[in-house]
């Protein structure tokens, strides 16, 4: 390392992106042209610039995670059969990094808030407060609910924790219907259990609404 230090270990993790495979497909063809990179310009019902062609998954450039890529199919096959869908929003994405402890996030991001990008309020509940956390001998992880200051609609999270993949979930459900902190205070969570630090949050920026 710059500093001198010597970090040994057994593998290394290169993460160097992906290449869309869309060459050799014909697309030309029949009119579409490729964006930059080579991926496929789609609108957010997964169409193409080609009426009757829909493009969905890792080809589009839209964020490379297989949720994602499922419900551009989904949009894009309703769509075709006429029925009615309501466009993809990139902001309500729930994505994980499968660390240890594992980190999950889904809406606004941290630094939008800090750099006064987005005004919110917010709170974070270390996971050793969780009583579940306290039977499990679980140390380290955290809780962080965002909400707007005006309404209290919940507009993300961050969740790191053992399970965080699983925990980030009903943020996301919060964050998709916009959901206020304080409806989201009033859902009983099972005691004792990891996600009750995430209504317990909910149930701090409510009292703290309540003081503005």
């Amino acid at each position: 390392l710059k500093d001198g230090r010597t970090v040994e270990g057994s593998h290394a993790l290169m993460t160097i992106g992906s290449v869309p495979n869309t060459g050799g497909l014909g697309l030309e063809r029949v009119g579409i042209e490729l964006g930059r990179g080579n991926y496929i310009p789609v609108d957010r019902v997964s169409r193409t610039s080609v009426p009757g062609i829909y493009a969905a998954g890792d080809c589009t450039g839209l964020l490379p995670l297989a949720s994602v890529a499922a419900m551009q199919g989904r949009i894009a096959m309703y769509h075709a059969l006429g029925e009615g869908v309501t466009p993809i929003r990139l902001r309500t994405v729930a994505a994980t990094i499968f660390t240890r402890p594992e980190i999950a996030a889904v809406g606004v991001p941290q630094r939008l808030i800090d750099d006064g990008s987005v005004t919110a309020r917010t709170i974070m509940l270390p996971l050793h407060t969780n009583a579940r956390a306290k039977m499990s001998g679980l140390q380290k992880g955290f809780v962080k609910i965002f909400c707007r200051r005006s309404t209290g609609v919940v507009i993300g999270g961050v969740v790191v924790a053992p399970i965080a993949s699983e925990l980030i979930l009903p943020i996301a459900v919060a964050v998709t219907n916009r959901i206020t902190v304080n409806e989201f205070a009033q859902t009983l969570a099972v005691y004792p259990s990891l996600s009750g630090s995430i209504t317990e949050a909910a149930r701090r920026l409510m009292a703290h609404d309540d003081l503005d």
